[in-house]
């Protein structure tokens, strides 16, 4: 694996052999993160002084592209190492906070001009389709919150970045993954929850003298009986209303079901890959999409943590 630090003028310093590394990807947030650790020397502490960006490739593939948030050295009688940490490149629209703003008619490309581009964000897949729209911002937004009520309130989708830095809007599935019982799985835990999930979620606008009730059908008819009623601004139209009924959905059912699995192969997934498992010992085979995963190396066992949820949630 070859590791660069770069600094404000672009200038790179590549890292010396690892003895250590996780780096950690998401469909969203939590922002993916890294962690290298390696042999220091006096003579690197200029680059790490002065390092902004971070990235990595393995086998000459792409693998992260990232913030440096900070570093660390220590020296002892066991020597000298530096830890370096950060984020993706998601930190760069977290990091930024908005102006209150009112839009008529948003375009995607108004958004990505304002709110995405003036960050450092210049390369961006998109493959959805998306109208003009009303949309608000309130005072204290991050420009990623910008973009992802955007993206969701106008087609349901939310933005993630790819490995080697792309941010992408829309479902776009990366390589399917088969896992069967001749594969290597050095572990696997299944995790479902119910308590939380909304049956239905009521969305009022008191001041306008509207309402829409927007119902998770699935789970209500399995049982589910959980309602929650909130409250919208003045301004708010009824498809921003219904959407965010959605939205409060999707949220109360984010990790209800995950499946872990680690492997010993080295990236062996990411988010928006697709697993087709079958054979496994929990019962649950099936095919599922990779919300997150982890890969880390040290000087006892190196693999790929990836955690599975259900399909389309």
């Amino acid at each position: 694996m070859e590791c660069f630090l770069s600094d404000f003028n672009g200038k790179q310093f590549k890292l010396p052999v690892l003895i250590e590394w996780n780096f950690s990807y998401g469909d969203a947030l939590p922002c993916d993160a890294f962690e290298v650790t390696f042999l220091y020397e006096a003579a690197m502490y200029p680059a790490l002084r002065d390092a902004v960006r971070f990235s990595a490739a393995y086998e000459g593939a792409a693998v992260f592209r990232g913030v440096v948030d900070d570093f660390e050295i220590s020296v002892s009688e066991k020597g000298s190492a530096a830890v370096v940490h950060g984020r993706g490149l998601a930190a760069l629209l977290l990091d930024n906070e908005a102006e209150a703003a009112q839009y008529y008619a948003a375009s995607l490309d108004m958004i990505l001009s304002s709110y995405v581009y003036p960050f450092g964000i210049t390369n961006v897949r998109n493959v959805a389709s998306f109208a003009t729209q009303a949309f608000v911002i309130e005072s204290g937004e991050s420009a990623w919150k910008v973009i992802e009520d955007f993206l969701w309130f106008g087609c349901g989708v939310k933005p993630r970045f790819s490995p080697d830095g792309v941010l992408l809007i829309g479902r776009q599935e990366g390589t399917v993954r088969r896992i069967d019982a001749r594969t290597v799985v050095s572990e696997q835990t299944l995790k479902s929850r119910r308590y939380g999930i909304l049956s239905e979620a009521v969305v009022k606008n008191k001041a306008a003298g509207t309402a829409t009730v927007v119902v998770n059908e699935g789970f209500k008819a399995r049982g589910g009986c959980c309602r929650r009623v909130v409250n919208v601004p003045r301004r708010t139209l009824y498809n921003a209303m219904r959407a965010t009924g959605e939205y409060q959905i999707k949220q109360s059912r984010e990790n209800c079901f995950e499946l872990a699995l680690t492997v010993p192969g080295l990236f062996a997934a990411f988010p928006g890959d697709v697993v087709e498992l079958l054979d496994t010992p929990t019962g649950a085979a099936g095919t599922y999409d990779v919300a997150r995963s982890a890969c880390f190396a040290d000087g006892a066992r190196a693999g790929t943590e990836m955690i599975l949820k259900t399909r389309g949630e």
